[in-house]
């Protein structure tokens, strides 16, 4: 059967586990999957830029909901994007002075910038998103791209429950090799793109 929904993960997993009575706690398995999955994987499947936008006179701003980690974050001037580096919150300073942000970091469930901002900004927050199904959000680019990683990882957390280490066993053997495989073809895909870019710059290069 195809598995590209959360209704279809769920019916797919009850197959698997040849047990009608766990229905009620297959969503449960899910849950308990992703929450995993969110901690281990660090795929271009999870990224997402995020529109946001600062107040004046404010120097923080809540995270985007499913936020998981951060990777970019730019301020978005008459068409242009100008990238800001991001800070340790340890090192970040403290400046009173209100201004355009130049440095940014992530404190608690806070996106925080090096100083208060005097105007309006325009950010866009380049980030990894957690992989959340629901009846409401039945799909996700990671249950389109790799169902096998959700449903083995779905199963892994059934063993437990089942006091099956067999069955734990097995599932985790064919969890790691999805994700081995996933987290290769990423790798290639980034190396293609990096390749592309040196390429081109080199072609400039050479007409100059």
């Amino acid at each position: 059967m195809a598995i590209g929904t959360y209704a279809q993960l769920q019916a797919a997993a009850a197959n698997w586990l040849v047990r009608a009575d766990l229905t009620a706690r297959i969503p449960e398995f899910i849950t308990l999957a992703e929450a995993r999955l969110n901690r281990v994987l660090r795929t271009r499947l999870a990224e997402v830029e995020v529109a946001m936008s600062t107040a004046a006179g404010a120097r923080t701003l809540p995270l985007p909901a499913g936020f998981t980690e951060p990777l970019r974050l730019w301020i978005e001037t008459a068409g242009e994007r100008i990238e800001l580096p991001f800070v340790e919150a340890s090192l970040m300073g403290a400046s009173s002075l209100r201004g355009e942000p130049g440095a940014w970091t992530v404190d608690g469930a806070n996106l925080k910038l090096d100083r208060p901002c005097d105007q309006a900004y325009a950010l866009v927050l380049r980030m990894l998103r957690a992989f959340a199904l629901s009846d409401a959000a039945p799909s996700n680019s990671l249950l389109a791209e790799a169902p096998d990683v959700y449903l083995f990882a779905t199963l892994s957390e059934a063993g437990p429950f089942l006091r099956d280490p067999e069955l734990a066993g097995t599932y985790e053997t064919k969890l790691g090799r999805a994700i081995a495989e996933l987290n290769a073809k990423d790798a290639r895909s980034r190396a293609a793109g990096l390749l592309k870019t040196e390429l081109r710059d080199l072609v400039c290069e050479r007409r100059a």
